[in-house]
């Protein structure tokens, strides 16, 4: 925290998701100030395991199982989100799409693609939704974020993107303001 100046005052999401950043990032010197889950239809944080292998592509990474566990819990989960929130939202006129209510996030560019690619093939509108890496995230949230970590059960690299320090896993978790 030597540079800049650090806002201690928190209020873009849940308290238990900015509390597991508090603690990875900042020490614990963040106030969160949201408050805690409104029982929503996802929990504020999950994780699901999957057994899926991660494959080189180009300088990237990418993991087809994972991609395919996400389209097709998209698949089934995408109706009762959108209405979900567009319950809460107060203006009736405003219709939501699921590319305002759902951000996916891989830490691997080749990983983001597949995942557009996949969901336009079975008919999402890739060109509305935010899917890609951490980096274009950067400033952005969404009230759920889907991380796609592509890493699978094979990696024994010793090598991995949360190796290199806090701040990709930091930046990805605080983009969701409800559920991560």
């Amino acid at each position: 925290f030597a540079r800049g100046m650090l806002l201690t005052e928190h209020r873009r999401c849940y308290d238990e998701i900015i509390s597991y950043c508090n603690k990875l990032a900042y020490k614990d010197l963040l106030q969160p100030k949201k408050g805690g889950s409104k029982n929503g239809i996802l929990p504020p944080m999950l994780f699901v395991e999957t057994m899926g292998e991660s494959l080189k592509e180009n300088s990237s990474r990418i993991n087809p199982d994972e991609v395919n566990l996400i389209v097709k819990w998209l698949q089934t989960n995408h109706e009762a989100i959108v209405e979900y929130f567009q319950s809460l939202e107060n203006e009736t006129s405003k219709k939501l799409r699921l590319a305002d209510i759902v951000g996916i996030i891989s830490p691997f560019k080749e990983q983001a693609q597949l995942l557009q690619d996949m969901l336009h093939s079975v008919g999402f509108d890739t060109a509305q939704m935010s899917i890609g890496t951490v980096h274009t995230f950067q400033g952005a949230e969404r009230p759920v974020i889907l991380f796609s970590s592509t890493y699978g059960s094979e990696d024994k690299s010793g090598s991995y993107f949360f190796d290199k320090g806090v701040n990709v896993l930091n930046v990805a978790v605080s983009r969701a303001k409800e559920s991560f």
